[in-house]
């Protein structure tokens, strides 16, 4: 085992790699080695060992090894108690679906196929980690409260339980280690002398059916008291089980004993009685905040390596990327804000519970909401061996008006399930216009599979909430989803309604319906928040304004000072609150981006010292923070703040909102920048390719313009040779996937003939035939070239 000698600092992160060929642990040492302390090992004995010394952070597994293989290094680090908790992800050769299988069965939360694309591992990677973290504080939150806290499943098992519930209820050791359910609540019961003040006769054990919220007084042999909370679990809006908390409470209800008897001192008992209410209710009060600190920090916590992950990736491709790297790099994007709408979800869960969610209204293409659901599905769908193709009506293909975050949120529950649910086949995904209107249509858009189906009994029970079509299915399939409830109440709310039919072993359909309006037109193929698509206006305005980034978190740091700076500001830095301070002394700054949580003086306080002094009253601060509640928003305007963003945040919010408070510079410059001549917009036959839509991807910058359209026109020959071999074999699924690899780039430089092309290409994966794709490709190199000419007719 080696360790590397580059990073002694012991606060860096460890990674352990290990393989037995040196040559991969080099290419991953130089992948992590400039940020992470790492060790690697060339054999499984040698990994344990180190893993025994030195508890690394995540370990990087091979697969096949001499001696013993990474499974069984695998199942001995998860069987020992003080490796079991340390992430591992498979890095291997082989690719073979039942090897990732095996791999995560044995508890691994990732598998990656060699050779690697450092920056996807490393992304993985920093990914895990941010997972870990948040568990192992969850964990040591648990632990650390001194309520006993039992968790139980629907069926009445045993989850999980604190070291507060063992000490609180005497559990022996033999107990913890070894016993059942039965037996620990059989022990339980053994305690308990008779229901004192009982909201039911259940007893200590949790009731295994319809759990539901109550507090009640146990009493124990031995004069002891134990007050119990219940309260349902609810994950991903389905009741799972039941949270039980266990609180001492032997002083207090002897004293309420002795009241009854005694009957004494009536006044001074009643106050004192009294006083322990207002106690109790202090109590209370502080639990409720500590709740709710512990919500913020978590999504602080969760939301800052977001924004490291959404804003580096969007800074990534801006900085002339190669297709491939492209379109790692935009699926990365796609994922991180996939993951970004489920954490929104989580916060905003009390809202949706009480139908008070607000949709969003905005221009989009149901082929943008497609394409971004299949980015997210498609290698799920591919691990398995089914097919995943999806079918748009020619009626929807003009831009829609309405919420395509909550159309792709359920559209993507759907197809998940498709997939979970399936063993073969394929999952189809069509969209339809059921009615149409003047101003607005009611579309219809279907998930069918070839699963398992579903009986009518089960099919009665789907959208309710709180139901499960089977018990079984947790148990064979894993997980429990977002919530059918929850898509049927946003289905409801985008004026639409949900369905499914089925037959058990031939599949199922699960179909929603929204009302949605007809909208403007947007960048054909232009991808979500990946690209600088701020209006001309909101650029004039930021380029050349001093602003002054007060942010602590380096990553943070870095994406937004690099993307102002990429719009022309001029960025000064400040760590915390105090160094803010003393730049706003001796400096003119035309705006303030504040967090804040910072160390030494946050952000509500600096600017509450920034509104104090009269010379900056107009001087716009603006809040940036990954504390997303609506109480973090108030906090921030009450301080002082003149606007609020939440992190991450796509580059468009972020120079919308600067430019918004900088609009009065902007009216300033407007005489300077109607003196200075615009270079026309260069445009085309969009059936050849439209170089106006690339314009508007990278805000009118003729330099990156010129480089991508010539990039794109290079790279195709690879790609057609790819296609012709794959059409020479008849594989007509990796033909569907090449052409689908170059319609994303084709769309984005306005090649939109090319990407009509791939997309009729893609449409050829199921039932289609050769003779149809040869003459789909026969045309590719015509086309490319009449593009080519186009591109050096407006760059010779």
């Amino acid at each position: 085992m080696s360790v590397s000698a580059s990073l002694p600092d012991s606060n860096l992160l460890t990674l352990l790699a290990v393989d037995d060929q040196p040559i991969n642990l080099r290419v991953l040492h130089r992948a992590f080695g400039a940020d992470h302390r790492v060790l690697w090992a060339l054999g499984g004995m040698e990994a344990l060992e180190a893993c025994r010394q030195h508890r690394p952070d995540m370990i990087l597994l091979d697969v096949v090894m001499p001696g013993m293989d990474g499974f069984e290094v695998c199942r001995q680090l998860k069987a020992s108690a003080l490796t079991r908790d340390i992430p591992v992800i498979f890095v291997t050769a082989h690719s073979d679906p039942s090897q990732e299988t095996q791999g995560l069965a044995l508890g691994a939360v990732d598998f990656i196929v060699k050779p690697i694309n450092v920056d996807v591992v490393r992304a993985r990677v920093k990914t895990h980690l941010a997972f870990a973290r948040s568990s192992s504080l969850l964990a040591a939150t648990l632990q650390a409260s001194s309520d006993g806290i039992m968790v139980t499943d629907l069926a009445g098992g045993i989850s999980s339980m604190n070291a507060a519930f063992i000490q609180i209820w005497n559990l022996p050791e033999q107990l913890q280690v070894t016993a059942s359910d039965e037996a620990i609540f059989a022990f339980m019961g053994q305690q308990l002398f008779k229901p004192a003040h009982s909201a039911s006769d259940e007893g200590p054990a949790v009731p295994p059916h319809q759990p539901g919220p109550g507090c009640d007084v146990l009493e124990l042999v031995g004069n002891r008291y134990i007050e119990r909370y219940a309260t349902p679990l609810h994950i991903n809006g389905k009741l799972s089980g039941q949270v039980l908390i266990f609180r001492e409470v032997t002083e207090r209800q002897r004293a309420v004993d002795a009241l009854e008897r005694l009957n004494e001192s009536l006044e001074a008992r009643i106050r004192d009685r009294t006083q322990e209410l207002e106690d109790a209710m202090l109590l209370a009060q502080a639990g409720t905040q500590t709740k709710s600190d512990f919500l913020s920090n978590m999504s602080h916590e969760i939301r800052t390596p977001m924004n490291a992950v959404i804003g580096l990736a969007s800074l990534a491709l801006k900085a002339d990327p190669n297709p491939k790297q492209r379109d790692c790099l935009e699926k990365i994007l796609r994922s991180g804000q996939h993951l970004l709408g489920i954490v929104n979800d989580i916060l905003d869960f009390s809202k949706i519970e009480s139908g008070k969610l607000v949709l969003d209204d905005a221009d989009f293409e149901l082929s943008s909401v497609f394409d971004g659901v299949s980015c997210v599905s498609m290698e799920s769908a591919k691990a398995k061996g089914i097919g995943l193709s999806f079918a748009i009506d020619a009626s929807l293909s003009r831009p829609l008006r309405g919420d395509p975050l909550r159309l792709g949120q359920v559209l993507l529950n759907y197809v998940g399930n498709a997939i979970k649910f399936t063993a073969q086949g394929e999952v189809r995904v069509r969209a339809t216009t059921v009615q149409r209107f003047d101003t607005t249509s009611l579309i219809r858009i279907e998930v069918e599979d070839t699963g398992i189906g579903l009986t009518e009994a089960q099919i009665g029970k789907l959208f309710q909430s709180f139901a499960q079509a089977d018990a079984s299915t947790t148990r064979n399939y894993g997980g429990t989803g977002l919530g059918l409830a929850l898509c049927k109440q946003l289905a409801e709310l985008m004026g639409g309604e949900v369905g499914a039919h089925s037959q058990p072993g031939k599949g199922s359909v699960f179909w929603f319906t929204s009302r949605v309006g007809f909208g403007s037109p947007v960048a054909t193929g232009a991808p979500t928040a990946m690209t600088l698509q701020s209006a001309p206006l909101s650029a004039a305005v930021i380029q050349g304004a001093r602003i002054l980034l007060v942010e602590d978190n380096l990553l943070n740091q870095e994406v937004a000072a690099g993307l102002l700076e990429d719009a022309g500001a001029f960025v000064s830095l400040a760590n915390n609150g105090q160094e803010a301070l003393e730049r706003l002394r001796t400096e003119r700054f035309d705006c303030v981006l504040m967090d804040m949580q910072m160390p030494v003086m946050d952000g509500l306080q600096a600017t509450r010292l920034i509104r104090a002094n009269p010379s900056f009253a107009a001087l716009p601060v603006l809040a940036m923070t990954a504390n997303a509640r609506g109480e973090d928003r108030v906090r921030c305007i009450e301080a002082g703040m003149s606007d609020f963003m939440t992190k991450p945040f796509m580059a468009e919010q972020l120079y919308a909102i600067v430019a918004q408070w900088l609009a009065p510079k902007a009216a300033e410059m407007a005489p300077s920048r109607a003196a200075q001549p615009e270079l026309p917009v260069p445009t085309g036959d969009p059936s050849i390719i439209d170089l106006s839509i690339l314009w508007q991807h990278v805000n009118g910058d003729r330099l990156k313009m010129r480089r991508y359209s010539q990039m794109f026109v290079q790279s195709i020959p690879e790609t057609l040779a790819e296609i012709e071999a794959a059409l020479g074999q008849g594989n007509l699924s990796t033909v569907a996937d090449l052409g689908h690899r170059v319609k994303s780039s084709a769309r984005m430089v306005g090649a939109l003939g090319m990407a009509a092309l791939c997309e009729s290409l893609e449409g050829l994966r199921d039932g289609g035939k050769p003779d149809a794709a040869r003459r789909i490709v026969d045309q590719m190199p015509d086309l490319l070239a009449r593009i080519s000419a186009q591109i050096e007719g407006v760059y010779p």
